[in-house]
């Protein structure tokens, strides 16, 4: 952030006008500063959709993910990146528009232990699905409203975040032990690690998001993220790749972990995870194991810090909104708060916002940002 920050011309914003592009300043570079951010009334705060369309920050991150993917060498490849990255539709759901097709995959994945129907029940296996995308890729929260980049926008953000990640952790492997790895493998996967979330994450009307439940002991939007690349028939080392961002499979147990992935997907994509070769006869992932499926794992690891980043910046903005535009205690579950909490992170991101409050008096740094970007 730059250090010379004018507070009081920031101040001076009126309702729809926009903040100096410093404001997101980093040292030496920063992708964020040619972000512009705007002001809006506290009353009239945009829903999910519109707000993520209309953020700078938001629709640069997906710009920056369509140019990582540009970049994959392999033409066939790119294109089955891009045609999702553009249009998010679960294609794999339109299998289980009859309700007996729902509770027959339902019930065998209870049988094979990958469900646990004390915590996921038939009611809540499948999100809604009226045969297309529920929202575009760059509108979904990056995760639940309790995790990490949980606002409009934080779905682009997030990866675009994992993909810089990942190609530093590429270059370095590359670069250090000329390590003969797949940088398209990587770039694939890390795209479309959470590919499901526009179909899991979708916004309510009160402007929160719909609750996740788990399969094969993970979120759910993982196993449908694997399911529908199966599905649309992606070479088996993106497969496999994708389903260890959630874990790597370096122990004989933790392979079992991504065999249970690979196995809840196939399944829910209506395939056979041995026939297509994402396993083996054995129950194992296909030997010898690759190395890109752990740089994806390690590239997925931005939740770690902005988990906590976006949990502590909402307890802030709540007290923010109590004490400075007159809300209740009730009213931090409801449409206004979710409004506000939104409109913070897809304009200027939760990670920005924490690392702002993390300042020397940075409570009221924060009240400052909060006040110039929602119009009392």
């Amino acid at each position: 952030m730059s250090q010379n920050i004018s507070r009081a011309s920031f101040l001076k914003i009126s309702a729809g006008a926009i903040v100096s592009a410093s404001l997101l300043s980093l040292p030496h570079l920063s992708f964020a500063a040619k972000a512009k951010v705007v002001a809006a009334p506290f009353n009239r705060l945009p829903e999910a959709e519109a707000l993520a369309k209309g953020s700078d920050l938001v629709q640069m991150s997906y710009k920056k993910i369509k140019d990582a993917v540009n970049t994959i060498q392999d033409t066939r490849l790119r294109k089955m990146t891009m045609d999702i990255i553009n249009n998010p539709n679960p294609t794999f759901m339109q299998q289980y528009q009859a309700a007996c097709a729902k509770e027959k995959v339902y019930n065998k994945l209870v049988a094979l232990k990958l469900i646990d129907p004390a915590k996921t029940s038939l009611a809540n296996f499948l999100p809604p699905y009226n045969g297309q995308a529920p929202q575009p890729f760059y509108s979904a929260p990056g995760s639940g409203y309790a995790s990490h980049h949980a606002y409009p926008g934080g779905l682009a953000t997030h990866t675009a975040a994992n993909l810089s990640i990942s190609e530093g952790i590429y270059a370095t492997y590359y670069s250090l032990f000329n390590s003969q790895i797949s940088r398209d493998i990587i770039i694939s996967a890390q795209a479309l690690h959470d590919l499901a979330k526009p179909l899991v994450f979708q916004w309510k009307k009160d402007q929160s998001s719909l609750k996740e439940y788990q399969i094969a002991g993970t979120g759910a939007h993982h196993i449908f993220s694997i399911a529908e690349v199966i599905y649309r028939g992606f070479p088996v080392e993106e497969i496999v790749a994708q389903a260890c961002a959630h874990q790597t499979p370096g122990s004989a147990k933790e392979e079992q972990i991504v065999v249970g992935f690979l196995t809840a997907a196939a399944i829910i994509a209506g395939k056979d995870a041995k026939e297509i070769g994402i396993i083996t006869a054995n129950n194992t992932l296909p030997s010898p194991q690759k190395q890109e499926g752990f740089i994806v794992s390690l590239g997925d690891h931005d939740y770690v810090l902005s988990s906590p980043a976006c949990q502590r910046t909402v307890k802030m903005l709540e007290q923010i909104a109590v004490q400075d535009y007159g809300l209740k205690a009730a009213d931090l579950q409801g449409e206004q708060f979710n409004k506000m909490r939104n409109y913070l992170g897809a304009q200027v991101s939760m990670m920005y916002a924490n690392s702002l409050a993390s300042q020397p008096n940075g409570i009221e740094q924060l009240r400052q940002l909060v006040n110039a970007l929602i119009v009392k």
